[in-house]
């Protein structure tokens, strides 16, 4: 009777230990049992087959053309990512290969007399002024004289030509608010690592380029 009831419990733990090991490799090959908050995942975005093929094309061809180039031109940076561009290529330590370049819109453009020496010279140039029937006048820092700021080139060109038709000598007109419109960043000599890592970067930013460029005269 004894022996009957050990080998009855003997079978009792081999069934046990047969349920978890199957219960164990069954979670194992179900990799949806190892998810974590499984309604909370959401595709955002497939890229088409056709159309990673073709950026694929795109970056082989443009790895293509930068390889061997003497320099490399990164263009398109915008005002707003000027600091974080700044970063990304201090990052890539190239001392003295890199020269940055800023393009400038001009916003305001204004009509002046150049600086004088002194204060005492531009307040006497005030009083001439005024003698000949100018009344908008300040002194700069500079000790320039502004007559007048305009959003335009041509509206200033007009102002100078009137007071210039009333006898008021001495006056120019020029820029004077310039406004970063693209940042670009010039690399000289760089190998196809180099050209890899730049590739890469150009994606964290939008609407930049990338192209070979004959490198200018130190």
């Amino acid at each position: 009777m004894s022996r009957f009831l050990f080998f009855l419990l003997l079978l009792a733990v081999l069934a046990f230990g047969a349920h978890i090991f199957l219960s164990v490799q069954a979670e194992r090959s179900d990799f949806s049992a190892r998810e974590r908050n499984p309604a909370e995942i959401r595709v955002i975005a497939v890229t088409p087959p056709t159309m990673a093929a073709r950026r694929a094309e795109e970056a082989r061809m443009a790895m293509n053309s930068l390889t061997g180039a003497a320099c490399v031109e990164f263009s398109g940076i915008a005002p707003a990512d000027a600091q974080r561009a700044r970063d990304s290529f201090a990052a890539l330590q190239l001392g003295t290969r890199i020269t940055e370049r800023r393009i400038e819109a001009i916003t305001r453009h204004w009509v002046f007399v150049p600086p004088a020496r002194d204060r005492r010279t531009a307040e006497a140039t005030i009083t001439q002024m005024r003698r000949q029937g100018v009344t908008e006048l300040s002194i700069r820092p500079d000790n320039s004289v502004s007559l007048g700021v305009f959003s335009t080139e041509d509206a200033a060109r007009r102002f100078l030509q009137s007071l210039q038709a009333k006898g008021v000598q001495g006056i120019e007109q020029g820029p004077f608010v310039r406004e970063l419109r693209e940042l670009v960043m010039l690399i000289r000599e760089p190998d196809t690592e180099l050209v890899s890592r730049l590739a890469v970067l150009q994606r964290d930013f939008a609407r930049s380029q990338l192209r070979a460029v004959p490198c200018p005269a130190q």
